[in-house]
């Protein structure tokens, strides 16, 4: 099912499977990596109805959704996703995020409260480095225009399969198609994501000290560029998971995926 809630900023595009939540069941609510959209988790919202109540929503300014208001920091875009999980009725839940999803998760756990939000699925993590993190927010998404020989297609494909590598091309494909189709609004998140990395890891400390329950999906490998490999690390307390590819998992990996889910959630 696919439906809009009203937010402050808007509406906000979802995507639901499972029961209704006026049954009582266990709720996860997912958050995709940028610039996607809950396009991302469709692979896995049936089987994950299965076991649980299942929300992926569209961020502000991606997807089906209505844009956030330019400037706008982590805990304003983790204000108006739990505004919006509050109109839908949901109570207690799971978050669950991948890479700007994750930072988006634990704002949203963070602001929900560990007596509401007992576990979360996060993505790799990785530790504090300042410096790093605003050469990434100058840099990693930078204005782009459409120009006549197509060259937009070839630069987002290209680092795209930076990312994921050759092995699933409808994958890439899916990836340049909603960067592209979303240009105007391609880095409106990044900034803020990035210069936010310390503020996560401190949360992500606060959530175990609060007790929830925090499971990290890691990827053989991970990289900006060529030349700029992740570091991910282990945090004490969190359960590990590890996923036999880079990243797209709820297409590439949907079952480990969608277990690594359920064994926390449901």
């Amino acid at each position: 099912m696919r439906g809009y809630v009203d937010t402050d900023w808007g509406q906000l595009h979802y995507r639901s499977s499972g029961p209704a939540v006026s049954e009582g069941g266990p709720v996860a609510v997912l958050f995709h990596e940028s610039p996607r959209s809950s396009l991302v988790y469709e692979p896995i919202m049936k089987p994950l109805g299965e076991h649980l109540t299942a929300f992926a929503f569209d961020t502000p300014g991606f997807g089906l959704s209505d844009s956030a208001p330019a400037g706008s920091g982590i805990p304003d875009y983790g204000r108006i996703l739990l505004q919006a999980i509050d109109a839908l009725g949901i109570g207690d839940f799971t978050a669950v995020g991948m890479k700007t999803g994750s930072t988006l998760a634990t704002q949203v756990a963070t602001l929900a409260g560990s007596g509401r939000v007992a576990a979360a699925v996060l993505y790799s993590l990785s530790l504090p480095d300042p410096e790093a993190d605003e050469y990434w927010a100058e840099n990693w998404a930078p204005d782009l225009t459409v120009t006549e020989d197509g060259s937009l297609f070839e630069y987002f494909w290209k680092k795209n399969v930076g990312l994921y590598g050759t092995d699933s091309p409808r994958d890439l494909s899916l990836c340049v198609a909603e960067a592209v189709v979303n240009l105007e609004r391609y880095n409106s998140i990044y900034p803020a994501v990035f210069r936010y990395g310390s503020t996560v890891y401190e949360l992500n400390q606060k959530l175990i000290a609060d007790g929830v329950a925090l499971t990290v999906i890691h990827a053989p490998s991970a990289q900006m560029t060529p030349d700029a490999p992740l570091e991910f690390f282990h945090m004490p307390g969190t359960r590990d998971v590890f996923m036999p590819v880079s990243g797209q998992f709820g297409s590439r990996s949907p079952k480990e995926f969608v277990d690594a889910i359920v064994a926390v959630a449901a």
